[in-house]
């Protein structure tokens, strides 16, 4: 999966031959043009014990985010929506949305400029009216928070959530939980999955999402590799 102009993501991953794996896909990343790759190693992944192979291959447990784990909710999330959340109708909503999640990510900027003409231009064909919503949270008539939603015929899976450091504290997060469970309450699919860091995780867990696995994230280094 494409995450960035300069890296991607290794999921769902089972493996026969696991060197020659790798190759390929250094070779597919290195012609995208990318600096690294995260590999996203589950508990159902296979062959058994590929993270610490992967390690002996060069791969390094990921400086950002090495671990994160995995929960699911199927009863309305703990806590008050005491906050306005909107899902995103608009580009310049989008667009707003993307500038917050850089923020609180410390996106370089050539970066940012860089992927803001990309979604400028996407956002009429692969964005509006696609599989994955994404909702903005407001504190004080001000964005605050971000979050995207990708729906499934079995439930949400809830791709990241971000608030902004100054309004943390306030229910932002807590707001964005509930209201992509309503609209998947709405589409008849009363379920929300989602892989979250140490960050997320505990918040989750005070809303009602109970474990159901664990991921190790390990980079390839394009670079050095």
């Amino acid at each position: 999966m494409i995450t960035s102009l300069r890296s991607a993501t290794v999921e769902r991953v089972r493996l026969g031959d696991v060197e020659r794996a790798l190759g390929e896909t250094r070779a597919l990343a290195r012609a995208a043009g990318f600096t690294h790759t995260t590999w996203w190693v589950g508990e159902l992944t296979t062959p058994v014990g590929l993270a610490d192979r992967l390690e002996k291959l060069g791969l390094a447990p990921d400086p950002e985010l090495p671990r994160m784990t995995s929960l699911t909710l199927a009863s309305p999330p703990a806590g008050e929506p005491g906050l306005e959340v909107r899902r995103v109708e608009t580009r310049e909503a989008f667009l707003q949305g993307l500038d917050l999640e850089w923020e609180v990510w410390s996106l370089p900027a050539d970066e940012r400029a860089e992927q803001r003409a990309r979604y400028f231009d996407a956002w009429e064909t692969l964005v509006r009216g696609g599989p994955v919503e994404h909702y903005v949270a407001y504190v004080d008539g001000e964005p605050a928070g971000f979050g995207r939603v990708l729906f499934t015929p079995l439930g949400g899976l809830l791709l990241g959530g971000v608030v902004l450091p100054a309004a943390r504290g306030r229910g932002a997060y807590t707001a964005l939980v509930h209201a992509r469970w309503r609209d998947a309450v709405a589409r008849g699919t009363p379920r929300l999955t989602v892989s979250a860091g140490h960050m997320s995780a505990p918040i989750l867990e005070r809303l009602g999402f109970e474990r159901i696995g664990a991921v190790r994230l390990l980079r390839d280094s394009l670079i050095d590799a």
